[in-house]
């Protein structure tokens, strides 16, 4: 069996699209070497090193030589690709970043499975660039209507979908399969960042600064706890400068907070970012929209009292997860410094014992896009 499958993603090393990516086919290619199946990798930009061991074994890779193509992605994908599709005619050709080539079952005739991670640009629309929301907007019905299955990030993906696109009875009897992502082993060799605050406890949020993140609340929330109780442990905030940043959150990537105890952790390692989860007395996670939720997961694996937003994926997630507080408005700064002020007393955190995390595996999840590929094995 011939399987083709759309590898831009990872050509950006670090976001989540590329990190979910690599983890799924690096379990589908153990679980399949014993197999005779032939992959054949399409993008239109090479491979980022840190994917490059996924090309060992049996796989080719067709990577776009021309300069146009290479700049302009999308026209790559929607013209481009229908050609490689009939030079190499694979048994299945697995589309990762949402979309499907413009009409696709009137130029291919090869069953099609669709990844679809969220719906940002119908549910949180101001999330976006404009022109990347726009394009979604005009290709993502096509493409689940010429999709054979669909995969999902999560049930409120799943859910998302049925709802946005309720009146088409054609995308109601589509095939839907959860493809949860999975939890990385944390490094052995954890270590403390180098410009951490003086003392051992402290509070933990991550995230990329940008507005649906919510981190100005949270900082509002901490100031005004602060003033009730002034022996609150440093609140830290990890991640990376994001866009659209208010005068907040510019403020914060500056590390303009000191004076309230605030601190920002730009960008930490791996190792760095495992050992602030593994160290923090609390994890915050103020999101007012995400695609899934995943250091939700990270800062479980550790066994941390979390107090996160009441939004539907989180909701999803949490039904799995102990010891974990919802607040119900994520934009009251009020309803999180009483959050704060009550979890800070150690003795109202819930001890947590045991975290049900066996559905957050990539073995699993690979388990599950073995099966739905075997069904185009001929």
């Amino acid at each position: 069996m011939k399987i083709a499958v759309d590898v831009r993603p990872l050509s950006y090393p670090g976001t989540g699209n590329a990190v979910y990516l690599y983890h799924i086919l690096k379990e589908v290619l153990e679980l399949t070497k014993q197999k005779n199946w032939k992959w054949i990798f399409l993008t239109n930009k090479k491979i980022h090193p840190d994917y490059v061991d996924l090309l060992e074994g049996d796989v080719d890779i067709s990577i776009e030589t021309s300069i146009l193509y290479q700049k302009l992605g999308p026209l790559w994908f929607h013209r481009k690709v229908p050609l490689l599709l009939k030079k190499y005619s694979p048994n299945v050709f697995w589309s990762t970043l949402f979309l499907l080539p413009y009409q696709y079952k009137h130029q291919v005739a090869i069953p099609a499975i669709l990844n679809i991670h969220d719906l940002s640009a119908w549910v949180a629309p101001k999330t976006m660039k404009f022109w990347n929301q726009k394009y979604l907007k005009l290709f993502t019905l096509n493409s689940l209507i010429n999709a054979d299955e669909i995969l999902c990030l999560s049930e409120t993906t799943k859910n998302l979908i049925l709802r946005i696109f309720q009146d088409s009875d054609d995308i109601k009897n589509k095939n839907y399969h959860v493809i949860y992502p999975g939890i990385i082993e944390p490094p052995i060799n954890r270590k403390k960042p180098l410009n951490m605050p003086l003392g051992n406890e402290f509070f933990l949020s991550v995230g990329t600064l940008e507005p649906r993140k919510n981190f100005e609340t949270i900082i509002r929330a901490y100031i005004e706890a602060k003033k009730e109780y002034t022996y609150l442990p440093p609140l830290i905030i990890a991640g990376k400068p994001g866009w659209r940043m208010n005068e907040t959150l510019q403020q914060l990537s500056k590390n303009q907070f000191r004076s309230e105890n605030i601190f920002f952790i730009e960008a930490p390692s791996v190792d760095e970012l495992f050992w602030l989860y593994e160290n923090c007395l609390l994890f915050l996670f103020p999101s007012t929209y995400e695609g899934f939720g995943l250091p939700i997961l990270e800062a479980a694996y550790f066994k941390k009292h979390q107090i996160i937003s009441k939004i539907e994926i989180f909701q999803e997630i949490g039904r799995w997860i102990d010891g974990v507080t919802y607040i119900e408005n994520p934009m009251n700064p009020i309803e999180w410094k009483d959050a704060i002020l009550f979890y800070s007393n150690k003795k109202h955190q819930k001890k947590i014992k045991n975290q049900n995390l066996r559905f957050f595996d990539y073995k699993n999840s690979a388990k599950k896009m073995v099966e739905i590929l075997q069904k185009y094995e001929r």
